[in-house]
């Protein structure tokens, strides 16, 4: 077993080396390009898992009662990982390709613009309902209140509309520039976030978009080393999130914190950290997939015509993951712990060995098209914003599955999907306007051939 582990992990190094080298050769990867998120989440949960289980990490369900995903099913999801990535990597190159041979370097003549007028009553709004949200629900630096209304806290409503306040001020700053007022704002959210102890996705998800905006306003295709610096220890820092949460609210010293923070990132090192099992679950959910007998053939997304109900209007309300309760097991109990099958899971529940291959080059066309298409238009055109809402949360549909397209972009990003639906319903007669500069803008640096965006770097007005 350990000798076909050991094939395994070989072949996926050299393919996702070789996938790395085709897609820097053949597309415009850049930190917004999903290739390049995709590339980031497979290599640290699928190849550097893959990595620490041959060198004797403890495999999922390695407890008492429990049956422990073995090295021959984390072997056979490796392969089948690597056998969508390169699926992935040839849906992404036909877009890179496509768009060349139709002209996509020339910008689009007449984009749909962003319209600032909508912007600032929306923001408003949503910041003025984000405040009062974490004002009745969250729990707050210097304040032991209890929650009011707590028969909502169950709900994810209350969830997200707290993030209201933080995305409204990424729209502003995707508009208005990093201005300090904003920037200060923003890492007040940020803090008001690591208090909580939980739903990390509040802090990974801005941040993500945070980046993007920053490297499209001043034409890069990757941050500077200041910025990936800062980008890698927010990433080590997101794995010890919920202790760093609960040791705030607990009071406790310092130095324990940073003691138990520092443990937490050396088991992120060694591979043995809990949020690192993403590969043990995509291999856990093949076999029992298996043992299920059928596919679902795509009723699993059946949850999402009842997902923007709140529960306690709906008590029996069918849920999300209700699969996950039908394949689980008493000795892989997934569904009550929590876990997730992963999208590549998800593609095989509902259709098989086919599913993975078609369904992942699907998705990586469709992205790699948009990814284009935002990019031809330019940075204040409605397809530029619309594509970065869906590109910062593509890490969470690699992880959870294409559920998670619908519910953390068009659910857990309401107020942004608001100004986007405002902005698609307004009238197209006054577009001519807005296509032209918002302000006077400001001299540029050349930009070198590598680079694949030039946006205006002036703010709206």
């Amino acid at each position: 077993m350990a000798h076909s582990l050991f094939n395994a992990v070989l072949l996926d190094a050299i393919v996702l080396l070789c996938c790395f080298v085709c897609l820097l050769a053949f597309t415009r990867m850049s930190v917004t390009h999903p290739a390049t998120i995709y590339l980031l989440f497979h290599a640290m949960f699928i190849s550097l898992r893959a990595i620490a289980v041959l060198n004797g990490a403890t495999t999922l369900f390695s407890w008492k009662g429990a049956n422990p995903v073995s090295e021959t099913e984390i072997s056979r999801a490796v392969m089948l990982a690597d056998l969508a990535l390169i699926a992935m990597t040839s849906g992404w190159i036909l877009a890179a390709h496509r768009a060349a041979n139709s002209g996509s370097g020339k910008r689009d003549a007449r984009p749909r613009m962003l319209r600032p007028e909508l912007l600032k009553p929306v923001a408003t709004v949503c910041i003025v309902v984000g405040c009062a949200a974490m004002l009745l629900w969250s729990k707050l630096p210097g304040f032991s209140a209890q929650p009011l209304m707590t028969d909502w806290l169950d709900s994810n409503w209350s969830v997200i509309a707290q993030t209201w306040a933080g995305l409204s001020l990424l729209a502003l700053i995707y508009c208005y520039g990093f201005r300090p007022g904003l920037v200060a704002a923003m890492g007040g959210y940020f803090y008001w976030v690591i208090y909580q102890g939980n739903f990390r996705f509040r802090l990974l998800i801005p941040l993500i978009l945070l980046i993007q905006v920053y490297a499209d306003r001043r034409g890069r295709r990757v941050p500077s080393a200041s910025g990936i610096a800062a980008l890698l220890i927010c990433g080590l820092l997101f794995f010890p999130l919920k202790g760093i949460g609960q040791q705030l609210q607990a009071g406790d010293p310092i130095g324990e914190l940073w003691e138990n923070t520092k443990t937490e990132i050396v088991n992120v090192f060694r591979g043995d950290h809990p949020d690192l099992t993403i590969l043990d679950q995509f291999a856990s959910a093949l076999t029992l997939a298996d043992a299920h007998g059928h596919f679902y053939w795509g009723r699993t997304y059946a949850g999402l015509l009842t997902v923007a109900v709140p529960r306690q209007w709906w008590p029996e309300k069918p849920g999300l993951t209700s699969y996950e309760q039908e394949i689980s097991t008493r000795a892989r109990p997934m569904a009550d712990t929590g876990m997730v099958v992963t999208m590549f899971g998800e593609f095989y529940l509902n259709f098989s060995y086919p599913g993975i291959v078609i369904m992942s080059f699907t998705l990586a066309y469709i992205t790699g098209m948009w990814f284009e298409a935002a990019y031809r238009a330019g940075y204040f055109s409605l397809m530029h914003f619309t594509y970065l809402l869906v590109a910062c949360n593509l890490i969470q549909v690699f992880r959870d599955g294409l559920i998670s397209l619908f519910v953390f972009t068009l659910i857990n990003m309401l107020p942004l999907v608001v100004l986007v639906a405002l902005d698609l319903c307004s009238s197209r007669k006054n577009e001519i306007f807005y296509m032209q500069p918002m302000v006077k803008t400001p001299r540029v640096r050349k930009r070198t051939s590598r680079e694949t965006v030039t946006p205006q770097e002036s703010a709206c007005p």
